[in-house]
C-alpha cells in the first residue's frame, strides 16, 4: 500500500513541475492572447491541484509504512482524505489537459481544433487507465 502512495506522490510532483514549467512558457509566448491567458490559468490550476496530492500521498506512504497492519486497500478506499486526494489528482490531470487543448488556439484555428481533440482523447484515456487506482470511484 505504501508503494502505491509513493508512486502517486512521485507522479503528482512530476506533473506539478511540468504544469508550472508550461505556465512559465505560456507567460512568455502569449503575452496578450486570451487563449494563452486561459491556458496559463489552467496550467497553474493543475500545478496547484497536484501539490496537495504530492504532500498528502507522501505522508500517507509514511503512515502506511509505519503501520503496515492497519492500512489496507479496503480501509484506504473508505478514507475521505484519500478520496479527496484522488479527486485532486483527477482535477490536476483535467486542468493540465485543458491547458494543452487551449494552447493550440494561440497559433491557429486548425491547431486549436487538433489540440482540443487530442486533449479530450487524452482525458478519456486517463480516466480509463486511472479508474482502478482512484478511490473516489466505485470499483466494479
Amino acid at each position: 500500500m505504501a508503494e502505491l502512495f509513493r508512486q502517486f506522490a512521485f507522479v503528482s510532483s512530476v506533473l506539478a513541475g511540468f504544469a508550472f514549467a508550461f505556465y512559465g512558457t505560456l507567460l512568455v509566448a502569449a503575452r496578450e492572447h486570451r487563449a494563452g491567458a486561459w491556458a496559463a490559468f489552467f496550467a497553474v490550476a493543475a500545478s496547484v491541484a497536484f501539490l496537495p496530492v504530492t504532500l498528502g500521498m507522501t505522508f500517507s506512504a509514511v503512515r502506511a509504512a509505519n503501520q503496515p497492519g492497519e492500512l489496507s486497500i479496503s480501509t484506504a478506499a473508505a478514507d475521505p482524505q484519500i478520496a479527496l486526494l484522488s479527486m485532486l489528482f483527477l482535477s490536476g490531470v483535467v486542468f493540465l489537459l485543458a491547458s494543452f487543448g487551449i494552447s493550440g488556439w494561440m497559433r491557429s484555428r486548425g491547431l486549436g481544433i487538433a489540440t482540443t481533440s487530442l486533449s479530450l482523447l487524452g482525458a478519456l484515456a486517463a480516466f480509463a487507465a486511472l479508474r482502478p487506482f482512484l478511490y473516489a470511484m466505485p470499483t466494479p
